[in-house]
């Protein structure tokens, strides 16, 4: 089925809204967040970034957000980065305003979704698609398919139990904001040769690797991609995690495991969303029912 879709990916500090074709992403437009936005102000807020880029040729909308999200009916459970943004009835809130179907997921779920789907990976693949962002947040794959849980809450390890809080506060943006600066100024700094800076992003790679290990404990599963903003510091990272990750798990799983950096940025989650939406409906029709 070949569709146009408005996707939306959500985050806590950027937004962005794209069209979306089979053949890949299309007017691609960015907006800022603010996260201390009331309930009302978000809702506003998102009506209107997706009137600016949605048009005639979009069948359907679809948006991931970094909340936990009851999937029955695309309700925004909490979202720990817009912490009055919570309890919203989203899909049918978008649904009315612009009288097509929407589809309501996690955004890791989309960006785990879009690496699997754009990836030459067997039926059977498990892939752990972890974001690197504002927060840490991951989507699973097992067996080719996406695991979400009753309340897409599957893949929450980032909120898992970590020295003096949680995972997430070590292995995000949280990380740098703690240090004093933003992950994109350490990374400048780290490309111009500023050894602290290369250290601290090296510190960063071992908190990770206590993250990945929490993962493989929980889904050993073949392939985890790196996503997210703070991916792209990568190379002042993973040599850190990986020799980290090496002193966690046994030798055999870790010479197994694919670590890899996504290479589809920030089409990742739009194109997730895609194929998401996409088997949504294609469910629905075999089950003789209307998508609404």
């Amino acid at each position: 089925m070949s569709q146009t879709l408005l996707c939306v990916d959500l985050g806590g500090t950027k937004a962005l809204v794209a069209k979306v074709t089979a053949v890949g992403v299309i007017e691609k437009r960015y907006f800022d967040v603010d996260s201390n936005a009331s309930k009302a102000q978000m809702n506003e807020f998102l009506c209107k970034i997706i009137e600016q880029v949605i048009d005639n040729s979009c069948q359907g909308i679809v948006i991931g957000v970094p909340s936990m999200v009851l999937m029955e009916t695309g309700e925004v459970i909490e979202t720990v980065n817009i912490p009055d943004w919570k309890n919203v009835q989203l899909k049918p809130l978008l649904s009315e305003y612009f009288n097509l179907p929407v589809l309501v997921h996690n955004d890791a779920n989309c960006f785990a979704m879009g690496e699997f789907s754009q990836g030459r990976f067997n039926a059977d693949t498990n892939l752990i698609g972890i974001c690197l962002g504002t927060g840490l947040g991951a989507g699973v794959v097992l067996n080719g398919q996406l695991y979400t849980g009753k309340h897409s809450a599957a893949g929450e390890f980032g909120s898992f139990a970590y020295r003096n809080g949680i995972i997430e506060n070590y292995t995000s943006g949280q990380f740098f904001i703690e240090q004093g600066t933003t992950g994109k100024l350490l990374y400048e700094r780290a490309l111009a040769n500023d050894v602290d800076a290369q250290a601290q992003f090296s510190e960063f790679g071992k908190h990770l690797a206590h993250a990945i290990n929490q993962v493989i404990l929980a889904f050993d599963p073949d392939v985890i991609t790196l996503g997210g903003s703070v991916a792209k510091a990568s190379a002042y990272f993973l040599p850190s995690l990986r020799g980290q990750l090496a002193k966690l798990v046994n030798p055999i799983i870790f010479h197994a495991l694919d670590i890899r950096v996504s290479t589809l940025g920030d089409d990742a989650p739009l194109l997730g969303g895609y194929a998401l939406f996409v088997n949504e409906i294609n469910y629905k029709q075999q089950l003789g029912a209307n998508y609404a």
